[in-house]
C-alpha cells in the first residue's frame, strides 16, 4: 500500500529487542522509536530513552536529563550530554525515526530556558525541565556553562546563581 511508510517493516520496532528490554526491566510502555548499531540498541518511550551498549545491561535516561544532544548524519551518530555533565555517543546503522523522536522528547521537557553571555566569554544556560514520567508539575532547574564559560569562575557562578534565583521566582509554581 502506497503512503504507509510510517507502518513499513523498516520503521517497526525490533520485537526481539523490545521483548528483551521488557523482560529485563519490567517496563511495558509503548515504544515510540528504536535505533540500532553495531554495539548499541536504543528504545524511545514517552518519558525516557533506554540504552544498551555492547553487553552492558539496559539503562534508562529520562528525557529531562538530556542537556544537549542530537543526530549527526555524516557520522551516523546519536550523541547526548546529560545534566550531570557525562557525555555519550552511539553509532546507529538503523536510526529509523529515533533522531526525530529524540529531539521532540527532549524539547517536550523544556518549560523555561534562558541563556546569557558572561564576562570573559561564553554563556550560561538556565533551564527548567519537566520529568515526563512524573505526575507532579515540579520543575528541575539547572545552570550550565556553555560556549567556553566555566562554572568554577566565581563571577560566572555568581551571575548564574542570581539568574537562576530570579527565573525560579518568576516561573516556579
Amino acid at each position: 500500500m502506497v503512503g504507509m511508510s510510517l507502518l513499513s517493516r523498516k520503521n517497526r520496532p525490533d520485537s526481539r529487542v523490545v521483548a528483551d528490554y521488557r523482560r529485563q526491566t519490567g517496563h511495558d510502555a509503548r515504544v515510540l522509536a528504536t535505533g540500532s548499531g553495531p554495539r548499541a540498541e536504543l528504545l524511545a518511550f514517552a518519558d525516557r530513552m533506554a540504552v544498551r551498549v555492547a553487553d552492558e545491561p539496559w539503562r534508562a535516561i529520562g528525557w529531562h536529563q538530556v542537556q544537549t544532544g542530537g543526530w549527526n548524519a555524516e557520522r551516523a551518530e546519536l550523541h547526548w550530554r546529560l545534566t550531570d555533565g557525562s557525555k555519550e555517543a552511539v553509532q546507529l546503522t538503523e536510526p529509523r525515526s529515533l533522531p526525530t523522536v529524540f529531539r521532540e522528547r527532549v524539547q517536550a521537557t523544556i518549560a523555561v530556558q534562558d541563556q546569557f553571555d558572561v564576562p570573559g566569554g561564553g554563556a550560561v544556560l538556565i533551564s527548567a525541565r519537566r520529568d515526563l514520567s512524573a505526575g507532579s508539575p515540579e520543575l528541575v532547574w539547572s545552570a550550565t556553562a556553555v560556549r567556553g564559560a566555566r562554572m568554577d569562575n566565581p563571577v560566572v557562578k555568581s551571575l548564574a546563581d542570581e539568574a537562576l534565583a530570579r527565573l525560579r521566582a518568576d516561573y516556579d509554581f
